[in-house]
């Protein structure tokens, strides 16, 4: 009679374990090329010296980032779209996916610093030449 319980409890048990075992495909986190393909970015706000300048650019250039949308491929091409018009070049990541390069090799080449990636938020930091100086803009964008 024991040995009925105790193979009743090991089985109750191995049952419990197998039902609570982990998936492989549930526990494993998303790559950094995962977050940034898996859906197109909207952009939100742009940045320079900690304050949001999103109104300026839109009052001295005409350009309302919440119009610019992009969407990142998985092969290592893009899309960025702004109203009806739209560029397309290549990217890739480089620093241990702390910067993007948009489309190496040619004379538009140029990195982006990714200073936040998740499956909600995206911020690169891209450094400008002006006539004043070097001027920093973090562009925010979301889904």
């Amino acid at each position: 009679m024991r040995i009925q319980q105790l193979l009743t409890f090991l089985f109750a048990l191995l049952l419990v374990t197998s039902m609570t075992s982990c998936d492989k495909d549930k526990d494993k986190e998303p790559t950094n090329r995962d977050l940034l393909t898996s859906a197109n970015w909207t952009g939100h706000s742009v940045w320079a010296y900690g304050n949001d300048i999103s109104e300026l650019f839109l009052d001295e250039l005409g350009y309302d980032i919440k119009k610019n949308i992009v969407k990142f491929d998985k092969a290592g091409t893009y899309v960025d779209s702004y109203e009806r018009r739209s560029l397309n070049g290549t990217w890739e990541f480089a620093d241990n996916d702390k910067s993007i390069i948009f489309d190496k090799g040619t004379g538009d080449e140029y990195k982006a610093s990714v200073l936040m990636l998740t499956d909600k938020e995206l911020r690169m930091e891209q450094t400008l030449e002006t006539e004043d100086g070097d001027l920093t803009l973090e562009f925010r964008f979301t889904r």
